[in-house]
């Protein structure tokens, strides 16, 4: 019997929902493979180092995401940049579901395994902050300022998922997307 064809992308997007539901402990590679509708040696082939080279190449799928949803979009000057910021809100928003879905780069933050991923964690989250430090420069602050504010964003956000995340209610991650242009002012 013929094996189906997995396209890479679709590994990716499986691999991205495993880690960011169940985080790098509890993706086992039993889970990753049902994920993504590969053998476990097949997921080996692809990622000859096994789980961690597979979160590591999540969280680069990420980081370009990061770099395509947000920075591309923040530095975008032909647009202005309230705009900008509901482009960069609505493409959050669809990422995370509405807040119904974890933070990838929290649930890498945590566990047996968590400091091999620590810096891309947090060049994903510099990535962010630099994003929307961008757009609050163009919304009149200064660069000082617009970086803290942008490091804020990210506290603001990181700390919504939590609390949706542990408490099932939606509107802790709605409630900071909708205040983010006032924040940013």
């Amino acid at each position: 019997m013929r094996t189906q064809k997995v396209e890479p992308e679709n590994v990716d997007q499986k691999l991205f929902e495993t880690f960011s539901k169940l985080g790098y402990d509890g993706a086992s590679m039993e889970v990753l493979a049902e994920a993504t509708g590969l053998k476990k040696a097949s997921l080996y082939h692809r990622f000859p180092k096994g789980k961690k080279e597979m979160a590591l190449h999540v969280l680069r799928f990420v980081e370009q995401w990061i770099t395509d949803s947000v920075v591309t979009i923040a530095h975008d000057q032909k647009i202005r940049a309230a705009t900008r910021l509901r482009k960069i809100v609505s493409a959050i928003n669809e990422l995370y579901a509405g807040g119904a879905n974890n933070c990838l780069l929290r649930t890498l933050s945590v566990g047996t395994d968590a400091d091999a991923f620590k810096e891309d964690v947090q060049r994903c989250l510099d990535l962010l902050a630099d994003g929307f430090a961008t757009i609050s420069i163009d919304l009149g602050n200064t660069a000082a300022v617009a970086k803290e504010k942008g490091k804020q964003i990210n506290l603001l956000l990181q700390g919504s998922l939590v609390m949706t995340g542990a408490t099932g209610d939606l509107s802790y991650f709605k409630n900071i997307l909708s205040r983010l242009p006032s924040l940013l002012a």
